[in-house]
């Protein structure tokens, strides 16, 4: 039966076949009063409700729902200690462990390492050797070079310079011995002989003091230079020599302490807790991850551990959406792999470049964003997927009607309104929508029903009725954000 059918309609077929058969004429009119009752009383005709909904008014809370990737906010990758040498990887914790801070993570062979320790060793102690006796010839070039200005040597100096002295004091006393004894030679005091013997004491006299002086001149301007010269020469190559050989010293005991060092870190310790994932094992083919056995290189990784204790999402949101998400914003979580567990992150930071697809560039643009997690005790893991929930927006006192409640007709956003006797298709505007409610900002008053299908409620060619704002009995909501 047609919405459309009036109680006139039903009343004039039964009182027709009334006339026909008296005898059922109260029963016939029985029937038609329950008739026009039943029909005044639905509100139209052919509709059911639980297919439909009314208009209310309240709070509509706007989310934005998205996909994403646990990623460690930190994670440390473990590789050989040994520099430039390949060793065997001897120890591995089993992939997968949780492992705290200071647990033995993977050991190489020392092997190797152990002989260099010990060639480095006799290095050192033949340096420590040979530095003593530099040190020896040092001080002894240091002696002769204080010899020369301090010591024997300066005495030498000194002693040359007594003696000419005291030969020109010598000199001079003979001279005037010489001079006093003329006038008496001439008064026949003394004789010839005598004087004579005075004059050839002082003539050998000034000889040895000639000498003398030039012996103490060569001492003082060639000799003692010279020798002090090839002092201190020897002396700075005494010098050199010992740093050279201090040099190779420091040098040993550096390469001794980095291969004990090397030793040491061997032993490779978790610097914080984490979850032990192992590195692919690159000189395998096909690609395996290592194992116990494997040969590695400094340029190898081993392990990497992630701290999953401080958790980030990776996602992204479409650029439709994007004026709707900023950072500071709190997100639910749902792990896909825990469906009862449920945690909460805040939006750390939100892409500035949009990031397209490489088949369709023009298309399906999305910005990238993070949520930090908060810290939790949960058993998470890099690479698990999560649902994030983000309240983008809040409205309150809007008039609402069920999403499934709209259609599209002719690029025109409407709803079908179940009146008491027919459907009517009306034109709405709308607002913000959640993941269940829309906002109805012109079209629709509060309390009136709409149909939740679109089939069978109107005909395809109902005119679609435009309600103004005016009528449509909606008020300004408040917004929280």
């Amino acid at each position: 039966m047609s919405s459309s059918t009036s109680p006139a309609r039903l009343v004039i077929p039964l009182a027709r076949l009334a006339r026909r058969r008296p005898r059922v004429t109260i029963v016939v009119a029985a029937l038609a009063l329950v008739g026009v009752f039943a029909i005044v009383l639905r509100p139209s005709a052919g509709v059911d409700r639980s297919l439909s909904a009314d208009v209310r008014r309240g709070t509509l809370v706007v989310r934005l729902n998205e996909t994403g990737i646990l990623r460690a906010a930190q994670s440390v990758t473990y590789r050989s200690p040994l520099g430039g040498r390949e060793t065997e990887l001897v120890f591995l914790a089993p992939e997968g462990t949780r492992v705290n801070e200071g647990d033995l993570v993977a050991r190489v062979d020392t092997t190797g390492l152990d002989m260099d320790i010990q060639r480095a060793r006799q290095g050192v102690r033949q340096a420590e050797v040979e530095v003593q006796v530099a040190e020896v010839d040092r001080q002894e070039a240091v002696a002769a070079v204080e010899s020369l200005t301090e010591g024997v040597k300066a005495l030498e100096v000194d002693e040359a310079r007594t003696r000419l002295a005291l030969a020109e004091k010598k000199v001079a006393r003979l001279r005037r011995e010489y001079e006093s004894l003329k006038p008496l030679l001439e008064k026949g005091f003394i004789t010839q002989e005598e004087l004579d013997r005075s004059a050839l004491e002082l003539e050998q006299t000034e000889a040895e003091i000639d000498i003398m002086r030039r012996k103490a001149g060569l001492l003082v301007e060639r000799t003692r230079p010279r020798e002090e010269q090839r002092a201190r020469l020897q002396l700075a190559q005494r010098e050199a020599q010992l740093r050279q050989i201090q040099q190779k010293l420091e040098e040993a005991t550096q390469q001794l302490r980095a291969l004990e060092t090397a030793k040491d870190v061997s032993s490779m310790h978790a610097r914080r807790p984490g979850l032990v994932v192992y590195e692919e094992y690159l000189a395998a083919n096909p690609r395996r991850k290592v194992r116990v056995g494997d040969r590695v290189t400094a340029s190898h990784g081993l392990v990497t551990i992630p701290e999953v204790t401080r958790m980030l999402v990776e996602s992204s949101v479409r650029e439709a959406d994007l004026h709707r998400l900023r950072a500071g914003q709190r997100a639910a979580v749902r792990v896909d792999a825990y469906p009862d567990l449920r945690l909460w992150g805040t939006v750390a930071t939100v892409g500035t470049l949009a990031r397209s697809s490489v088949d369709r560039p023009f298309e399906d643009k999305r910005f990238d964003f993070v949520v930090d997690l908060d810290a939790t005790d949960a058993d998470l893991r890099p690479e698990m997927t999560v649902r994030l929930e983000i309240v983008t927006g809040e409205r309150r006192g809007v008039l609402l009607v069920p999403v499934n409640a709209v259609f599209e007709r002719d690029g025109l956003s409407v709803v079908h309104v179940i009146g008491r006797w027919q459907t009517e298709t009306r034109q709405i505007d709308l607002g913000q929508a959640s993941e269940f409610d829309v906002e109805v900002s012109a079209g629709l008053r509060e309390g009136e029903r709409v149909s939740l299908t679109d089939s069978g409620q109107a005909p395809s060619r109902a005119p679609v009725v435009r309600v103004p704002a005016a009528d449509s009995g909606t008020r300004k909501g408040e917004v929280s954000r």
